[in-house]
């Protein structure tokens, strides 16, 4: 018997809703009716992830709606939000209800670790393609932006750069890696961690924030570009994991600098706050590492040996012709 559409929703994505004071109108209406909190403010992001260009084909399930709803959840941590909802929008080419059941147990473990809600979404059939709204809140005036960085800033990253990117090349039998440090990597590109705690912390000592994507060198381009300035970055201070660190110098140094998917923060904060930023580390258990500062000069420069070289500020581009 097939499974119809609405049956498929009320199936594998009627989830609980674990704010019921703020959700009014969750899954089985024309739309969500969500309340807010006085004093707060509403922070919305949306995601597509496509088959062939944001996971490969022999992905699993679970990974596929893990990393979806992971993606999205980065967004609100670059922006120091705290998740509330989302809605799914998932387009199939068949009905497969053994996929779908381990897609929703990806995708629903995620949101269940930070009390996030299924509020709403659509099925379609077509090209296998998954888009994620996703909504948190802020204090009114507090969310953390690209445009605040500040001559003298330092420069940060969270976590460790270029696994998820090396991890695809060797799917691509463009890197070689031994069984255990591919199975490092591949956990790096198909679940990556989204930094929720440390955006909600970084709130009141972040002057800019945004999550790496499409590649360290883009996305920090991206924070110099809207705060109108520029960088001296230290290669030699990014920071790698032992996996990545079985590559060639320039083979690590391109996937750190210029692969994608990484899924971590890259945030300026005065230097002031160098101490407070070290604690965090030990209280969220995650590595934050001071790669460089804020200059005046506009551009992307290496400062590495006592040099002083321009960087090409470029990352993943969709609509890029290679």
């Amino acid at each position: 018997m097939t499974i119809s559409e609405f049956d498929l929703i009320k199936k594998y994505f009627l989830s609980s809703t674990t704010n019921p004071d703020l959700v009014s109108v969750g899954i089985g209406d024309d739309a969500a009716v969500i309340n807010t909190r006085p004093g707060e403010q509403l922070v919305i992001s949306v995601d597509t992830l496509n088959l062939g260009v944001h996971f490969p084909e022999q992905s699993s399930a679970f990974d596929i709606g893990y990393k979806a709803l992971a993606v999205n959840l980065s967004d609100l941590a670059a922006m120091g939000a705290q998740p509330m909802w989302f809605t799914l929008a998932v387009s199939l080419p068949s009905v497969d209800e053994e996929w779908l059941e381990q897609f929703s147990l990806g995708m629903l473990s995620l949101a269940q670790q930070y009390d996030l809600c299924l509020v709403g979404g659509d099925t379609t059939k077509g090209p296998l393609s998954i888009t994620i709204q996703i909504a948190g809140t802020v204090p009114s005036g507090k969310g953390l932006t690209r445009s605040g960085a500040r001559v003298g800033d330092d420069i940060y990253v969270t976590g460790t750069l270029g696994d998820a990117a090396a991890a695809l090349a060797a799917c691509e039998n463009k890197a070689k890696f031994n069984a255990d440090d591919m199975g490092v990597i591949m956990q790096r590109l198909n679940r990556p961690t989204p930094r929720v705690a440390v955006g909600l912390a970084l709130s009141s000592i972040a002057s800019a924030c945004i999550d790496i994507s499409d590649g360290l060198a883009a996305d920090l381009g991206h924070i110099l570009e809207a705060s109108q300035a520029g960088a001296d970055i230290r290669l030699n201070a990014l920071p790698l994991s032992d996996s990545l660190l079985q590559l060639d110098v320039q083979s690590r140094t391109a996937f750190a600098l210029y692969g994608g998917d990484d899924y971590e923060l890259c945030f300026t904060a005065p230097a002031t706050a160098s101490k407070e930023i070290e604690s965090l580390q030990a209280t969220l258990d995650c590595a934050i590492t001071c790669i460089g500062q804020v200059i005046s000069e506009a551009g992307l420069y290496q400062v590495d040996n006592e040099s002083h070289i321009n960087l090409d500020i470029k990352g993943f581009d969709h609509f890029q012709v290679s």
